[in-house]
């Protein structure tokens, strides 16, 4: 793929990670992005984050920039991050990928999750609520934004991050998945959910945030 090589102008004092530049060039070269120049104007971010994607340093970006570049490129912000995870280069020497060819998904991809889930955490627990209040009220500048988070709510999907409770419903009260936020309920009351909890594959994440009828 000698164009986007040659395209490339980009300041070298960051050492480039030949896995990850072969990596790109190869996702580039499947939705035909002929250089680096180009696939910033398409993604709209900037060369230097494109310098990060190739030196291995996904880890500095973003998550708005990831969704980005994952559009731009075609694919699942999950596909983009088992990709580029940062030991994604430990392939072995003689199994060097072609441009065509794509490395295997990191090992480390529970982990990057844990840790993301973990910054993600409070948006976890408030959005489902939010989203819920803005579409109550479709006349609320807030509903406008819904549709821009569908991205991050199918890579929760992906991740095997599910709700416990639906917001507003009404439910028989567990203390296992049930944080009682207000008012007192024995097990097997009947409380409402104001903030939803996630599993992840079957692991609690967080509890439902409930009050008593």
């Amino acid at each position: 793929m000698s164009s986007i090589a040659s395209s490339d102008t980009s300041s070298k004092k960051q050492a480039l990670s030949p896995i990850h530049t072969q990596t790109l060039q190869a996702l580039m070269q499947a939705v035909a992005i002929p250089s680096y120049r180009a696939l910033a104007t398409k993604a709209g971010i900037s060369r230097w984050q494109i310098q990060q994607i190739r030196s291995g340093n996904i880890s500095k970006l973003r998550l708005e920039t990831l969704i980005k570049l994952s559009d731009a490129l075609e694919i699942p912000l999950a596909t983009l991050l088992n990709h580029f995870l940062p030991d994604s280069a430990a392939t072995p020497a003689d199994k060097t990928p072609q441009p065509t060819q794509l490395p295997a998904p990191s090992t480390t991809a529970e982990t990057v999750q844990s840790e993301a889930l973990q910054t993600l955490e409070t948006w976890l627990i408030q959005w489902p609520t939010i989203a819920k209040r803005a579409q109550d009220r479709p006349d609320l500048p807030a509903a406008k934004l819904i549709p821009f988070i569908r991205p991050v709510e199918q890579l929760m999907h992906e991740w095997g991050v599910e709700p416990i409770a639906t917001v507003d419903a009404q439910i028989p009260f567990n203390p296992q998945k049930h944080q009682l936020t207000q008012g007192t309920a024995n097990p097997g009351d009947l409380v409402t959910v104001t903030h939803t909890g996630h599993t992840q594959n079957g692991k609690l994440l967080h509890r439902a945030k409930v009050k008593a009828q």
